[in-house]
């Protein structure tokens, strides 16, 4: 309700500035949910017209802003003695902000009007002529309405026969709006600086009059024979500045010899005032309107878009439902004819049509072969759209869409989109047994890298699958150790390794005997499995068979196997693996070929295991961890004292030496960790297990896995 409020006061005239402040801060507090001040400049700074004063403060101390004034909370056009405030804190848009800024050129106008009016001496009539003309100028929408306003009211006001606004272009001034003229030219008009009365007044940037055009000796010839067609005898021109630039000339011609009074001047010079403002309001409302109808276009562009994305969406779920419901070909080409009204087809590696569809023609015009696409393209003959189709990285056919009922920006969107469900088909048909390998390695590596969310959603999707995830469940960890030796022996290339590497893992997959393990992966020379109930014994007879299964077709080849301990929980998989790489560091450390479990390495495990390692970790962190947290809340010196008192040989008096402290605080800390620690340093185990906790605190670091781990 406040944007139409404005806009109708625009088209007004007030007799009242206060009044007409008081309606604008009203209008405009409500158009932005905020309290807005109307300020105006005096001789002795920015005074309140209405409003509570918001936002003042941010107006420019000097008076009247040369350039565009137009920030947070503050519109002061250049030029205006009107500006409006509010709270800086607040967001206004751009096309309200726009308003604002007009309403203030508006305001400044009204202001001008009324002190004008007042300045008239001797003539009523005079006065309420100069109203009239800012009447006008406050109703100019545009500039040329302006421009068209500025000349007819000034050739009424100045008793004249011709008026014409000329607007600075670069190095000259051109004739913009005249009226009352008999000869085209003279709305052509173009000057240089110097001709003419108008150059005159472009040269020198003072008002510039003329008596008798052509006898006057001041101004150039260049434009007399024009004078003397139109019969003009007297001419008046000043200046029109804007933000203090030359921006053109106002200038009137009478057909009669006259003299132009100082009054006269005074006059024009104020209607040149006038103009400017009145142009550059009209320049904010064309600004504003050129930005509303790009809001407009980019609003209706913007809807096409998601026109068009909304039906790809609707048309990739339809295809990708097709897909997983196990649709081929012939279905997927039925979907895309009705749903586009166009022609399709689908052809192989070799050119040949598979499918094809004709939506509602009756002869199609699809070709009956077509060459490969070596690039993304448009057929040379008609527009027509080509995509390539891969399964399994080969490439495998192509799509080509012909046009029909639907816009081209759809068909673009779409034509990869029906190639990709073409290859999903294709790669459905071509390669179910890849697909399935490809989610078993999948599972198996959520399981044991995933966050706990994904290790619970792994679990059921080998449900899925079909393996199983009960009872005690243990991973198994192996390595490949001398392939690049036998690689180099037998002068195998890279698919020669990759072939071992392959077998290797479909062994562990699919033992003859029955025994293999379906969520198996290899990375590298790496293999991680998961094995479910087995025992001690049968873990290692397990890796056993795998060795020899592989051996049989390559002997010389060694394998080495590490195996965690039984877990019952997925969730505890992620520390099983690090579990299954601490054994087999340990068995390659310790004994070539062999086969270790985790939970047969003792104290090893502590220096062998990963600085992941949980059991390593939780040792440090029991004994030190209230130690270094107390150390580090109370500005304490406990592990210092620790390490201290066992480099002492556990001398208390021989300490508290070496501590420079009396042998009593030395017996308070050491029952200051006993209570923190649970720690009892009168016995040997106590003091061996801080001992070694504390050595493993200072060097900070274990005994890890020579090799490349899979991750």
């Amino acid at each position: 309700m406040s944007r139409p409020g404005l806009a109708a006061l625009m088209e007004s005239m007030p007799a009242d500035i206060a009044a007409a402040a008081g309606d604008v801060a009203a209008h405009a507090s409500l158009l932005i949910g905020s309290p807005v001040t109307v300020a105006a400049w005096a001789e002795n700074g920015w005074r309140a017209l209405a409003g509570a004063g918001t936002g003042l403060a941010g107006l420019p101390p000097a008076g009247p802003p040369a350039r565009r004034s137009d920030r947070r909370g503050l519109v002061a056009p250049p030029g205006t003695t009107v500006a409006l405030c509010w709270d800086p804190d607040l967001h206004v848009d751009p096309g309200t902000r726009a308003l604002l800024r007009q309403t203030c050129v508006w305001l400044s106008l009204a202001q001008a009007g009324l002190v004008a009016g007042g300045r008239v001496e001797d003539s009523d009539a005079e006065a309420e002529a100069v109203r009239e003309v800012v009447a006008q100028l406050l109703s100019a929408r545009d500039v040329d309405q302006a421009l068209h306003t500025i000349a007819e009211r000034t050739l009424r006001l100045l008793d004249s026969d011709i008026c014409g606004v000329m607007l600075r272009e670069d190095d000259v001034v051109r004739m913009r709006a005249c009226v009352g003229n008999r000869v085209a030219e003279t709305a052509r008009l173009r000057m240089h600086r110097g001709q003419g009365v108008a150059g005159l007044v472009f040269l020198t940037g003072e008002p510039a009059k003329i008596d008798s055009y052509l006898d006057d000796e001041t101004i150039s010839n260049d434009f007399m024979s024009l004078a003397e067609k139109e019969e003009t005898r007297s001419a008046l021109a000043v200046p029109m500045r804007l933000q203090g630039e030359f921006v053109g000339v106002l200038e009137v011609w009478r057909r009669r010899r006259s003299t132009f009074t100082d009054r006269d001047v005074r006059r024009m010079v104020t209607l040149a005032d006038f103009a400017t403002v009145a142009i550059d309001n009209a320049r904010l409302h064309d600004e504003q309107a050129a930005a509303r109808a790009d809001a407009e276009r980019a609003r209706d562009a913007l809807q096409h878009q998601v026109s068009v994305l909304d039906r790809s969406s609707r048309l990739q779920h339809d295809l990708l439902t097709t897909v997983v419901e196990g649709g081929g070909l012939p279905s997927i080409v039925r979907s895309v004819a009705a749903e586009l009204d166009c022609e399709i087809g689908v052809y192989g590696p070799d050119g040949t049509l598979l499918a094809s569809h004709s939506g509602r023609r009756l002869v199609s015009s699809l070709p009956a072969t077509v060459g490969r696409p070596d690039r993304r393209r448009r057929a040379a003959a008609g527009r027509s759209w080509v995509r390539p189709v891969y399964a399994d990285g080969d490439h495998v056919g192509q799509v080509v869409l012909l046009p029909g009922g639907g816009p081209d920006e759809m068909m673009e969107a779409t034509a990869g989109q029906i190639a990709m469900a073409c290859s999903l088909a294709l790669l459905r048909e071509r390669a179910a047994s890849r697909a399935r390998a490809e989610a078993i390695e999948q599972v198996l590596w959520d399981l044991l890298q995933g966050p706990v969310e994904h290790r619970l959603a792994a679990r059921t999707r080998a449900q899925q699958l079909g393996l199983a995830l009960t009872g005690a469940l243990r991973v198994v960890h192996g390595r490949i150790e001398n392939v690049e030796d036998l690689a180099a022996e037998h002068g195998w290339d890279t698919s020669g390794t990759e072939r071992l590497r392959r077998q290797v893992l479909r062994t562990v997959r699919t033992l003859d005997d029955g025994r293999g393990l379906g969520l198996a992966s290899l990375r590298g020379d790496l293999l991680v499995a998961i094995a479910s109930d087995l025992g001690r014994g049968e873990a290692k007879d397990l890796v056993n068979a795998f060795s020899a299964a592989v051996r049989t077709e390559w002997p010389d080849l060694r394998l080495t196997w590490g195996i965690s301990r039984e877990h019952h929980d997925v969730v505890d998989l992620p520390g099983a693996w690090n579990e299954a790489r601490t054994a087999l560091s340990a068995a390659r450390r310790l004994g070539g070929e062999n086969a270790f479990l985790y939970e047969e390495l003792g104290i090893v495990r502590l220096l062998l295991g990963s600085g992941d390692d949980p059991d390593l970790q939780t040792f440090i962190d029991d004994v030190t961890g209230p130690l270094v947290a107390y150390d580090r809340d109370n500005d304490g010196a406990l592990i210092r004292t620790l390490r201290t008192f066992f480099d002492a040989d556990c001398s208390q008096r021989v300490a508290a030496e070496r501590l420079f402290v009396h042998h009593k605080t030395l017996r308070y800390r050491l029952e200051r960790i006993r209570q923190l620690t649970g720690l009892d340093l009168s016995r040997h185990e106590d003091r061996m297990r801080a001992d070694f906790a504390l050595r493993l605190l200072q060097v900070n670091q274990t005994a890890g896995d020579d090799g490349a781990e899979p991750g």
